[in-house]
């Protein structure tokens, strides 16, 4: 069992890291200025600005890749991801049937004789559980931009903190279903989601959402907000087809029982199903909205956030 990415770590980034060093000290950086700027330590970039990187099938490509993440470095207005992303591009652009494809076959003449296509399957598409990943997380990350960059959404958030899922077409456990972990929270009187999104990460909302979409099998996303008066108004107006809850409940099974009545009153076509959860003693009301995809629901809660007076 041997992976790409063995010769990935053995010699591609040691190559790498060790021609980027002695680039950014050609360009007059200080070895504490590198050891910041590729989060090592110093003593590893003496180490890389000592040694003379090895010659190889990799070295054209490596080089080309070591120029342009220099000037991505020296740049002021490069962000860290941007600099992570050059790098894994240009790895697996080697990896669909380039150097380190070749290499790697060399390597492991089992997988030349079989004509690995592995990589290709995998980074090129083709292989459908990994994509559709994919598009889900992306599908988060605009959401979440779109509710970080309101002005309005922190209206919305209750005291619990805000929480949105978005899950595969196919969702059958949690693990299909990402969330954010430590939820949606209010820094300087905006809405922030601290880390990204993440499979696995809000067991509770994630089973409503499951519940869900046996009912609604178009259903891929749910947000939780504020449940009070105002804000249960709002989301009916704007399209939200909202069911409640007779007394307060915060175990997610038998918040999920309320779906016989929201199929009851809303209808199995309706595309904004809603579950209110009143609150109780010590116990702030909650709001569950759900939406076909988490960029049209967050779109959706801000129109909602936005006839909320302040």
């Amino acid at each position: 069992m041997r992976p790409p990415c063995e010769i990935v770590q053995r010699a591609f980034l040691p190559a790498v890291r060790t021609q980027l060093a002695q680039s950014l000290k050609n360009k007059g950086l200080s070895q504490i200025e590198i050891s910041s700027r590729l989060d090592v330590t110093q003593a590893a970039v003496s180490k890389y600005l000592n040694q003379s990187s090895p010659q190889s099938e990799l070295s054209e490509e490596i080089g080309e890749l070591v120029q342009r993440l220099t000037d991505m470095i020296q740049n002021p207005e490069t962000k860290a991801d941007a600099v992570v992303k050059e790098l894994c591009s240009a790895c697996m652009f080697s990896r669909l049937g380039s150097t380190l494809c070749k290499i790697h076959q060399n390597n492991v003449s089992a997988l030349k004789i079989v004509n690995c296509q592995i990589c290709s399957q995998l980074l090129g598409g083709s292989d459908d559980n990994l994509s559709e990943r994919a598009v889900v997380i992306s599908d988060m990350q605009e959401a979440l931009r779109t509710i970080e960059n309101s002005s309005s959404f922190e209206r919305i958030v209750p005291q619990v903190r805000a929480n949105l899922v978005t899950c595969t077409s196919d969702a059958k456990s949690i693990e299909d279903v990402a969330g954010i972990p430590g939820r949606i929270t209010i820094i300087s009187g905006r809405a922030v989601a601290p880390i990204g999104p993440e499979f696995g990460a809000s067991r509770h909302t994630a089973e409503l959402l499951l519940n869900t979409r046996n009912i609604w099998p178009k259903i891929r996303a749910c947000l939780c907000i504020s449940g009070r008066d105002a804000v249960v108004k709002a989301s009916s107006r704007i399209g939200f087809r909202v069911t409640s809850l007779t007394e307060s409940e915060s175990d997610a099974s038998k918040i999920s029982e309320s779906l016989r009545i929201m199929k009851k009153r809303a209808g199995k076509a309706a595309i904004f199903p809603a579950i209110h959860v009143p609150g109780g003693f010590g116990v702030e009301p909650i709001l569950y909205l759900f939406g076909d995809s988490a960029i049209n629901l967050s779109q959706k809660c801000l129109m909602v956030s936005d006839l909320i007076n302040i």
